[in-house]
C-alpha cells in the first residue's frame, strides 16, 4: 500500500514540475485549447488538433489591424504584414470552432445554411484573447502579474 501511495505521489510530482516549467517558459500560455507563442516579431499558436476554422485578429495603435484565417492549422501572424508596426500595446483574439454542436431549441429549416437539405446545426466556438507590447517591432510578453503604475 505504501508503494502505491509513493508511486502516486512520484506522478503528481513530476506533473507538477512538467505544469510550472511550460508555465514559467517566456511566451507560452495556454488557454481554452492554444498555446500561444511570441518569437520577435511573430505570434504563432499551437492549437488542440480538434480545432477547426480559425481566426486571428490583432489590434494595435494607431489604427494598427490585422486578421488572418486559416481552416485546418492554427495561423502566425506576422505583424509586419500588416503595414508599420509602431511601438505601444497590442491586442488579439483566436477563435475556432470545436467539433462540439449547438444545441437549437428549434431545428433549422431545410436550406438555412445554403446548402441543399436538411440544415446542420452551427459548431460551438471557443476563444483566447491577450495582449503584448511592441518595442522596436519586436513582441515582448506582458506579465500579468505586474501592473502599470
Amino acid at each position: 500500500m505504501n508503494t502505491l501511495k509513493l508511486l502516486a505521489a512520484s506522478v503528481l510530482t513530476a506533473g507538477l514540475i512538467t505544469a510550472s516549467a511550460v508555465a514559467q517558459q517566456p511566451g507560452l500560455s495556454m488557454q481554452d485549447g492554444f498555446t500561444e507563442q511570441f518569437i520577435g516579431s511573430r505570434l504563432s499558436f499551437t492549437a488542440d488538433p480538434s480545432l477547426s476554422n480559425y481566426t486571428l485578429s490583432v489590434t494595435g495603435p494607431n489604427g494598427y489591424h490585422g486578421q488572418v484565417e486559416s481552416a485546418r492549422v492554427a495561423p502566425t501572424f506576422r505583424l509586419a504584414d500588416f503595414g508599420s508596426v509602431p511601438d505601444g500595446l497590442y491586442t488579439y483574439e483566436m477563435t475556432a470552432a470545436t467539433t462540439e454542436q449547438q444545441v437549437l431549441a428549434t431545428p433549422p429549416v431545410a436550406g438555412a445554411d445554403g446548402r441543399s437539405g436538411r440544415a446542420r446545426p452551427a459548431l460551438v466556438g471557443t476563444s483566447m484573447s491577450g495582449s503584448f507590447r511592441v518595442v522596436n517591432g519586436q513582441i515582448l510578453q506582458m506579465d500579468p502579474a505586474a501592473s502599470e503604475r
